[in-house]
């Protein structure tokens, strides 16, 4: 009995010993994408992984923002997506880009934070339970194009099959808070209701 002993100690020895170490790097699960659209993956745009997490939550609400900040025809979308995961993390010591969707002036959407993970804001709002969706501009000035409206209420009615958010539970940041955002000309859609019929005309039966 004793070389045997002996033999399964110097082989849990050896495991031990070869079992590689893990990276600090933190795991998401790629999130499903509908069919009909078309979203450009962080892996695409050249997200950078997290390594650091905060508790995790359960979607209830969809809150749309606007960037806030002037975006030209000609910037670059991708430049700015680094650009601000990169100042979330260094200046805001966010975890991530605040939101979870990001869509720009030609109505393409990209993946930001992982959903799994509540956005951030400069705002006192309880942002845990929204999903947020960005638009790129500050329509307080800008006007959201035809394209936009359009991928903003495809990808709206898609979060909200996903998670059974109802329509009313659609809503802006300045619903919840004092803000401008998500500007006027976005506004304006969810005052008069059209961009939540627009919604709920997408959204599966």
């Amino acid at each position: 009995m004793a070389p045997r002993i002996l033999l399964v100690l110097v082989a849990a020895l050896f495991l031990a010993c070869c079992t590689p170490q893990v990276e600090n790097v933190v795991t998401v699960t790629p999130e499903p994408i509908a069919p009909q659209l078309e979203i450009m993956t962080r892996a695409e745009w050249g997200w950078v992984s997290l390594t650091d997490t905060i508790p995790t939550h359960e979607i209830k609400y969809i809150t749309i923002h606007h960037g806030g900040e002037d975006f030209p025809e000609d910037k670059d979308a991708i430049k700015y997506l680094i650009g601000l995961q990169s100042w979330s993390r260094s200046d805001k010591n966010w975890i991530d880009n605040p939101y979870h969707y990001m869509i720009d002036l030609k109505g393409n959407i990209y993946e930001a934070r992982p959903i799994e993970y509540p956005g951030d804001t400069n705002t006192d709002y309880d942002v845990r339970g929204h999903a947020l969706i960005c638009v790129m501009g500050n329509y307080e000035h800008q006007i959201l194009s035809k394209i936009q409206f359009e991928q903003l209420a495809l990808l709206t009615a898609m979060l909200a099959d996903k998670y059974a958010v109802s329509n009313d539970l659609i809503k802006s940041h300045k619903d919840y808070t004092e803000t401008l955002c998500p500007g006027k000309d976005i506004y304006r859609y969810l005052e008069d209701g059209s961009l939540v019929k627009r919604i709920a005309e997408l959204r599966n039966p």
